[in-house]
């Protein structure tokens, strides 16, 4: 299937503004690259602030942070004049490759194809394609099936935390001792990790306006809403179920491709200290979990596309969805 991004891309305007690029982020000229192959942590960025400039009347790049290893958070700003916002967050797991491509393909559509979605430009979507740039570059040269971030962890010889499991909400409610060498280890204390801490930062700072979050994952299938570390679903479970359920009908209607929705506890296992979970202890209307493909966690490059065409059309459908049934009053 030929992308509307490869369609649109040959433009004359484009080519003009491309030319305008400083060599310093020449690496990424063609916007069709982010969507079909894995790029690089430096390959992100620079598409990320190529974007920034040719776009820089709707596209900001800001960075919350900076990993232990001194590579920078980045977050895409998209329409960064808008009231209502739409936050998401990809890679948290550094071996989920294809969640954070997908992001990229939501980040390139809404870019260069926006003009033909006019329900999406009220919104200000806030993109963090690579939440986790250390553990992405070690799985790329080292071990493709690692997952923490690359800390080094006090009083041990091991590396990393499950960034997904160190965030500041019930992050003691796990009885359960996890050693530090294993994979779903969540750290030494809640958001001990520069990349939990400042993405937890960002929800806070942002949690009055936004109407939707969306954590990106890979993979299984499953959409999931709050809560994640108790069986019980918080009190208004009912509208975040709605949203959520309208990504799994269009990914089913489109793509043939059936998406379970339902609580981590009561679908997969109880989680503690998730971005999911915190994102709704600070107040965020709608919060969600979503984890994309069914195929494992090592995707073809030719496979892209269509996982982020499936990201992208739940994606947006769910926060058009989100805006029509969340109760807030934004001034004018």
């Amino acid at each position: 299937m030929t992308s509307s991004i490869a369609l649109n891309m040959f433009s004359y305007t484009i080519l003009l503004l491309l030319t305008t690029i400083p060599t310093s982020f020449s690496a990424i000229v063609d916007p069709t690259e982010a969507i079909h192959r894995f790029l690089t942590y430096e390959e992100t960025n620079e598409f990320l602030h190529t974007l920034a400039l040719l776009f820089s009347g709707k596209v900001s790049v800001k960075k919350i942070g900076e990993t232990a290893l001194g590579r920078d958070i980045n977050v895409i700003n998209i329409n960064y004049n808008a009231k209502k916002k739409v936050i998401l967050v990809a890679n948290l797991h550094a071996r989920e490759w294809a969640a954070m491509s997908s992001a990229l393909y939501i980040i390139s559509e809404l870019v260069y194809n926006g003009d033909q979605y006019p329900e999406l430009s009220q919104f200000r979507w806030m993109i963090i394609p690579m939440a986790n740039p250390d553990g992405y570059e070690y799985t790329r040269i080292y071990d493709r099936y690692w997952s923490k971030n690359r800390s080094p962890q006090p009083n041990s010889r091991t590396f990393g935390v499950d960034l997904n499991g160190n965030f500041g909400y019930k992050w003691d409610e796990n009885k359960y001792r996890v050693d530090p060498s294993s994979r779903t280890y969540n750290g030494p204390s809640a958001f001990s990790e520069r990349e939990s801490s400042a993405i937890g930062q960002l929800l806070n700072q942002h949690a009055d306006n936004t109407i939707l979050y969306v954590d990106m994952h890979t993979f299984g299938n499953h959409i999931f809403y709050p809560w994640g570390y108790t069986t019980d679903q918080v009190p208004d479970s009912g509208k975040s179920r709605a949203v959520a359920i309208v990504g799994a009908d269009i990914i089913r209607e489109k793509y043939r491709e059936y998406y379970t929705v339902g609580t981590p506890a009561h679908l997969f296992q109880r989680t503690y200290g998730s971005s999911l979970d915190y994102c709704h202890s600070v107040g965020i209307n709608v919060c969600l979990w979503f984890e994309l493909t069914n195929v494992g966690f090592q995707i073809k490059e030719s496979d892209i596309e269509r996982f982020g065409q499936e990201a992208w059309a739940a994606t947006t459908a769910m926060a058009v969805r989100a805006n029509q049934i969340v109760d807030i009053f934004y001034p004018e």
